[in-house]
């Protein structure tokens, strides 16, 4: 199936968060739908216009401070070029006409952070805000879950204030960087002091100062390229990060609903319709975690051969009548450490490139080769080591390229294709991918001449032959005690009715501290921890180390979306680690539950016998 990459735009204005985003000189140029709702304002009739325009102070409100209090967090993000994280604000918003008029009493937690260009310069602010009235009202009549919200607002504004100051050390290594590659090349120029007369010296002189200031430029465009996909690799890992919480409520909560229907009931169909959007959404948050570098892969030993050659069919419905597919495989198996999705979507995106440079039909040839590097050398984004490699080749008769397309073609959202028809993340998910999986990639075109992009992957070691082992029936409906620790509430909803409804005992938490009060008010045995790995104040694995403390022969299983916390090396589940990536369809969870609890029972037979 042909997934098209996200449009960037309609993804910023459908996140959950409120977000607006300011010039320097406070004017609204991009707002969320989420926003838009909470404020009760529409897009085309706030944007273009001054924030304290669209957002005056309540005039029946003579103590109020909110135009004060934020204009002075947005000066201290201009002068300072810092986040800035505010307190929580009372900011009345206005109501339309539609609905009364006057003021409403709102209460929010804003966190203003500076975006800078590519030549370090302040180019917009992003204004984002938590609607925390609810809270607040709780916590007036001394509800200790507002102390808890509100504790979590604040960690999450420190969280993007330390995101940001990660950006601006990162400009002062650029500039530090530059003045002292200039002061080399100076030193050298007067080390190299030389007869002006004497055309070998100076020719020779000449041409280690062009090398010397072509490594400068080298490394410029390294840091500067390292630097712009980790920014953006941020957004898009946090856009996927919540979709992937949405996604595990809505497919979970569609799949238990088609289960409850008849197979004559006409709502079946629409349900089925609301599963596919889901799990189409699901790989384009696939597609979003692989280009920030955050997607849980979990690699074993491939022959690239068999991967590549399995897609024949599959590519051929891709490509269409007009296009011809050739392959050509290596005689011998190409074996590489990857994971099978991913490498599936290099070449699917491939594909799909080299399908859109032929519009009037042509050949795309697919080639596998194991090839040796004898020596070392530098590509475009580093070094390239020599060694054994699996190379997969993907050669078009289309249009080719340009040098200037050749330059930039792997820069994010860098399309040649006209408005609506891409989105120029294509090629940067392909590059990122090789890159999480120790390769590179070549490219050769021509205007006119077609384009071939080589992918080089480390040979790996042959797969060790898998041990045949006698299937053993595992039943869902095994029972078991079980702790599911979950910040986001709807996901922890839907997690309770389907383990409930399995047969588990569930006992449920909101966070980290909450789930050591729970285990240590229940007498009972705990068969199971199920958490996320990613919460506020306690983590997912520091609650799971605590919980062994009392609990040494309880189990754990992990869930999330992604993340890089220390629980994954670099992207890659830790061997032994029992992991439920989000979103997960409820039988799913029930199964992994099930397969946990089943091999404890064993565990612990064993251990009986042995005795």
């Amino acid at each position: 199936m042909t997934v098209s990459a996200p449009d960037f735009r309609i993804l910023f204005e459908s996140a959950p968060g409120l977000y607006l985003v300011l010039t320097p000189e406070f004017l609204i140029v991009a707002v969320s739908d989420a926003y838009l709702n909470a404020t009760k304002t529409k897009r085309e009739e706030i944007l273009g216009r001054g924030i304290f325009d669209v957002f005056p102070d309540n005039p029946d409100d003579p103590a109020a401070t909110g135009v004060r209090n934020l204009r002075a967090s947005l000066e201290r993000v201009r002068k300072g070029l810092r986040a800035d994280a505010m307190a929580v604000q009372k900011y009345d918003i206005r109501r339309p006409e539609s609905e009364g008029g006057g003021f409403e009493e709102r209460h929010w937690s804003p966190v203003n952070s500076p975006v800078f260009g590519a030549d370090g310069q302040l180019t917009y602010i992003i204004h984002r805000v938590e609607d925390v009235t609810d809270f607040v009202r709780l916590k007036r009549a001394g509800r200790e879950q507002a102390e808890q919200m509100e504790s979590e607002i604040y960690q999450r504004a420190q969280q993007l204030a330390g995101a940001n100051e990660q950006l601006r050390q990162a400009n002062a290594e650029l500039a530090r960087l530059h003045e002292q590659i200039t002061a080399t090349v100076g030193a050298a120029a007067r080390e190299l002091g030389v007869d002006v007369g004497d055309e070998t010296q100076s020719a020779d002189m000449l041409d280690r100062m062009n090398r010397m200031i072509a490594a400068h430029k080298r490394l410029e465009e390294q840091l500067r390229h390292s630097q712009k996909m980790e920014a953006v690799g941020r957004l898009a890992g946090g856009i996927a990060h919540d979709f992937n919480n949405l996604l595990t409520v809505i497919v979970g909560y569609a799949r238990m609903v088609h289960e409850r229907l008849a197979a004559a009931d006409p709502l079946r169909g629409r349900v089925e319709e609301i599963q596919r959007a889901g799990e189409r959404a699901a790989l384009l948050t696939g597609q979003l975690l692989a280009f920030s570098r955050k997607q849980v892969t979990q690699p074993r030993v491939l022959d690239m051969n068999a991967v590549v050659g399995g897609m024949q069919d599959l590519l051929r419905r891709l490509l269409g009548e007009d296009v011809s597919l050739a392959m050509v495989l290596e005689s011998t198996p190409c074996f590489v450490n990857a994971d099978e999705g991913q490498l599936t979507q290099v070449l699917m995106n491939l594909a799909v490139n080299s399908r859109d440079a032929m519009p009037t039909g042509g050949t795309l040839t697919v080639e596998t080769h194991a090839v040796t590097r004898e020596r070392e050398d530098t590509g475009r984004l580093g070094i390239r080591p020599a060694g054994r490699y699996a190379m997969l080749v993907v050669s078009d008769s289309g249009t080719g390229m340009d040098s200037r397309t050749l330059a930039y073609m792997f820069e994010p959202f860098f399309t040649t294709k006209g408005e609506g028809k891409g989105t120029g993340l294509g090629l940067s998910i392909v590059q990122s991918v090789v890159q999480q999986h120790g390769g590179w990639i070549d490219v050769y075109s021509e205007p006119g001449q077609g384009s071939t992009f080589r992918v080089f992957l480390p040979l790996a070691a042959a797969a060790e032959p898998e041990i045949a082992v006698v299937a053993r029936a595992l039943s869902p409906r095994a029972t078991g005690t079980v702790l599911f620790v979950e910040d986001q509430g709807p996901v922890r909803m839907l997690a309770e009715d389907v383990l409930a409804e399995a047969g588990h005992r569930v006992l449920s938490a909101a966070n980290g501290a909450e789930a050591l009060k729970v285990a240590d008010n229940y007498d009972g045995e705990i068969d199971l921890l199920i958490t996320d790995v990613v919460m506020p104040e306690v983590s997912g694995p520091q609650l799971a180390a605590r919980l062994a403390r009392t609990r040494p022969a309880m189990g754990v299983l992990y869930v999330s979306g992604y993340t890089d916390h220390a629980l994954l090396h670099r992207g890659v589940i830790e061997v032994g680690t029992a992991f439920l990536a989000k979103p997960f369809l409820p039988e799913a969870l029930v199964q992994r539950v099930g397969e946990l609890l089943q091999t404890r029972s064993d565990a612990a037979q064993a251990s009986g016998a042995g005795g």
